[in-house]
């Protein structure tokens, strides 16, 4: 804190004053760095689906994180809002109120997609320099059994999808989920 204030030219004590700690400072960073992207541009054209309102604010959020890994441990996506966000967000709420989702619904939504995006990011940050340790370690464990033990898992390893695949699975399996909760 004390180096951020020497940059600024002002006194430690003056920063204090705007932010509480160097968490706080750090996630204000983050969240400018993101008004800074597309995140908040998603809107679908006037005669959307809640389907289609859904699939834009994933797909603006996750391409917003996963643009930005290195802001992950400091990202809170719900705190520091913007006013364009609030409205894109309050303009999905009142899509999937007119379909008849009910407020915890849709809140709960509205963080699930959160947790897709940021569970995306976190999967790419840790491949960025190859594989994802997490997948290598689950094929070791796999491979040390015998094929005939585990035919499914060696499969799966074999035909493990591409991110972008995960990411519309994940999102199908929510819009489904969401789907079946209207009947």
């Amino acid at each position: 804190m004390s180096a951020v204030a020497r940059a600024l030219d002002v006194g430690t004590a003056a920063l204090y004053n705007h932010v509480r700690d160097r968490d706080e400072l750090l996630a204000l960073v983050a969240a400018r760095i993101l008004e800074e992207t597309e995140y908040d541009d998603f809107e679908p054209p006037a005669e959307a689906t809640w389907q289609d309102w859904i699939t834009a604010f994933a797909r603006a959020t996750r391409v917003a994180v996963v643009a930005n890994p290195q802001l992950l441990q400091y990202v809170r996506l719900t705190s520091a809002p913007t006013g364009l966000r609030l409205d894109r967000i309050e303009r999905l709420a009142a899509v999937m109120d007119a379909a008849g989702f009910s407020t915890a619904d849709v809140q709960h939504c509205v963080q699930h997609v959160y947790t897709l995006a940021l569970g995306e990011a976190w999967q790419q940050a840790l491949a960025a320099d190859g594989e994802d340790p997490q997948f290598v370690e689950f094929g070791r464990g796999v491979r040390e059994r015998s094929a005939a033990d585990l035919p499914h898992l060696r499969e799966m390893i074999a035909a493990r999808p591409e991110a972008e695949v995960q990411f519309d699975f994940s999102l199908d399996c929510l819009l489904a989920g969401l789907e079946r909760r209207l009947d």
